[in-house]
Formats: C-alpha cells, sequence, structure tokens
C-alpha cells in the first residue's frame, strides 16, 4: 500500500562550457574561474539550509479521499541538480516517478504536473516513469547579454555570458497538448548564479475532455539569497521578470482561454516581492488576487489547517498556483492534495513539496 500525506549531463554540460582549452591544452583560468562560480550557485541552492531530503524509494503512506474535478494541476520543484551539487538525487527522482505511476494505476494521478529544477536527465524521465502521454520543456538556451549590457553585469556570477543550462521546465500532461510557447527571460533580466539557467516560462494550451481549451504555464523566478548577490540586484532582476511574465500572459489571454499559471516564484513573505509579483500578474485580464491554495485556507480554514504540509508550503510562499479566467469561463479551486510532503520518517524527496490543486471550471453565472 502506498500514498502521500498532506553527476549528469548538467555538471558536464557546465564544465564543458566553463573549462575551454586554448591550442597548447592548457586550461584557461577564466573558464576555471567561471567553473568554480557556478560550483558554488549550485552547491548554495542545493544545500542552503533546506530540510533533509530522501535518498531511498518513497515510504508507503496513506491515501486521502478523492477530490472530484475538472482538472488537476500539480507544481513541485524536483531539485534535479547532478551530483557533487545535490547528493541521492537519481533515487529520489526516480521515487518521485514510482510514486505518480502508482497513483496513474489507482486513477489518481493529477491531469497535469509541471516540474521546475529538471535539470538532469533522471529528472526530466520522471514524465516517462509516470505515464504521461504529452510532454513538453521549457527554454534550452538564452543568448548572452550585449556587449554593452555587459558592461554593467558581473562577469564572476555568469551574468555576461549565455545560460549554460536549460530552464529546468517540465509540463507533462494526460491532456492532448494544442500549441506550447516557451521563451527565455532576457538576458538582462537574470541577477547572479541564476544567469546561469535559461530560466523563463513554458505555457501550453490543452484540450479540454468535454470540448474547448486550457492553458497550463510554469516558470521559475529569480532567487534571492543563492543567487549571490545583493538583494536589490536580484529584487530588481524579480520584478523585470514578474513583468515579463504579467506581458506575456496577458498576450495570450487576449483570446479568453482560462489559464493556470504555476510555478516557483521565490516569493516568500517579502512584502516588496509580493508587490512585484502580484503588481504584474494583477494586471492579466481574469486574475485573482490570491493564489489558488490560499483560496482554500478562505474557504476551508479549519480542514487546511490540520494539514501540516499545506500551512508549510502556504507560509514559504514559494510553489503556487495562479489563475485566470477566461472568457464566461471561471477557474475555482475546489481542494488540495499534496502528494509529495513529508515523508513518514520526516525526510522529503525534495527541498519543495509537491502539491495537486483540484479544479472546478464553471460557466456563465455558475457558482456550484
Amino acid at each position: 500500500m502506498f500514498g502521500y500525506r498532506g553527476a549528469g549531463a548538467a555538471g558536464a554540460q557546465l564544465a564543458r562550457a566553463a573549462m575551454k582549452r586554448t591550442s597548447g591544452g592548457r586550461v584557461q583560468w577564466a573558464g576555471m574561474l567561471f567553473a568554480m562560480t557556478a560550483i558554488v550557485f549550485l552547491l548554495v541552492e542545493a544545500l542552503g539550509g533546506q530540510p533533509a531530503t530522501a535518498t531511498a524509494m518513497a515510504r508507503p503512506i496513506v491515501v486521502p479521499a478523492a477530490i472530484p474535478s475538472d482538472l488537476s494541476v500539480m507544481t513541485y520543484n524536483v531539485k534535479g541538480l547532478p551530483w557533487p551539487l545535490a547528493s541521492g538525487r537519481p533515487q529520489a527522482l526516480a521515487a518521485i516517478g514510482d510514486r505518480l505511476a502508482q497513483l496513474r494505476r489507482i486513477g489518481r494521478q493529477p491531469q497535469v504536473v509541471v516540474l521546475q529544477e529538471a535539470f538532469i536527465p533522471q529528472a526530466k524521465a520522471i514524465a516517462r516513469a509516470a505515464g504521461y502521454a504529452y510532454v513538453a520543456v521549457g527554454p534550452q538556451n538564452r543568448a548572452a547579454p550585449t556587449v554593452e549590457q555587459a558592461l554593467t553585469r558581473a562577469w564572476l556570477l555568469g551574468e555576461t555570458g549565455s545560460a549554460q543550462v536549460d530552464s529546468g521546465l517540465v509540463l507533462m500532461s494526460d491532456l492532448p497538448i494544442r500549441q506550447i510557447e516557451r521563451m527565455a527571460f532576457p538576458a538582462t533580466d537574470c541577477a547572479g548564479y541564476d544567469c546561469l539557467a535559461a530560466k523563463g516560462v513554458l505555457v501550453a494550451e490543452l484540450a479540454l475532455p468535454g470540448g474547448g481549451s486550457v492553458r497550463v504555464a510554469t516558470t521559475h523566478l529569480n532567487c534571492r539569497k543563492a543567487s549571490g548577490t545583493s538583494s536589490a540586484r536580484s529584487d530588481a532582476a524579480y520584478e523585470r521578470q514578474a513583468v515579463f511574465l504579467g506581458s506575456v500572459l496577458s498576450r495570450l489571454r487576449a483570446d479568453g482561454v482560462p489559464t493556470i499559471l504555476a510555478g516557483d516564484f521565490n516569493q516568500g513573505q517579502r512584502p516588496d516581492r509580493i508587490a512585484m509579483l502580484h503588481g504584474a500578474l494583477d494586471k492579466v485580464p481574469g486574475a485573482e488576487r490570491e493564489d489558488a491554495l490560499s483560496r482554500r485556507f478562505d474557504a476551508d480554514p479549519s480542514g487546511m489547517a490540520r494539514l501540516s504540509d499545506a500551512q508549510w508550503i502556504h507560509h514559504k510562499a514559494r510553489d503556487m498556483q495562479f489563475t485566470f479566467d477566461g472568457g464566461a469561463a471561471r477557474l475555482m479551486p475546489l481542494g488540495v492534495e499534496i502528494p509529495f510532503g513529508t515523508e513518514s520518517d520526516g525526510s522529503m524527496l525534495s527541498d519543495h513539496m509537491g502539491y495537486t490543486v483540484h479544479y472546478a471550471l464553471r460557466h456563465g453565472g455558475q457558482t456550484t
């Protein structure tokens, strides 16, 4: 019985890109220094005060009652970093895929899953292991800033070059994908070590079983402390990314298709970042002010209070889902499940939790 409560290619790519050899075969010192900064970035990201993560297969626990809904979407930052930047990731990532496959066998898998930090092959392999028929990946590269732009950028933090790894974004779906758009953030819209990855936006238009479409988008915004730069610079980049994200969604929402935006927003309980993110997203047509998890806390405070993992996710305010109603269609969060929260031994399969929101798609004046 199972259930839930509440050195890979990326490393090699960094090394190859950073440690270019001269014609005499000597390693360039600049390349070595850049490689060292890349490693420091990923070590901070992987080890900076995060909860212990499980390195073995996920342990069996109890599956909660099903939540009837029209659509279910899970978001999960899976910490798909290569060894030695993070240990035990192939085993943990395999456990994630196994659990999703087990959920599928009993008809309880999320219809759509979006992943962040799916950098290494074992992270991208989750989609196949879990049995999803339709898969899309995010931006694969990002060009370097211009020479003029690079003059005000920090070379030692990797801000002056092109991205060294892809976005780490993956979307997998049981619903057919009608259209995909992927956009990396502009070269000057990142700060610090975040510039080593081609972070951006991945958007998929999905066909609903009864006809019509829904869009699901995912993103991963600039971190703060782990970026290696000042809070002022990382926050300035964060605001630019939020504005870019809002402009993309506003353009796509012009056709009236309801949209769910889920991902790792690195917002936290920081008033400045809250204002930046909502200042951009609130301008998108059909935007709901609160994220879906917060809306469930408002609608069912006593029920949500019994889910300690939900409280953890809510307090961290990194992994969120936002909805943008379309035309006469409104997305209503009905309930929350946490397939990837705290394991029975107190560990986690990542340094984030993966949770599913079940949505109803209401039409016209329908409210129930």
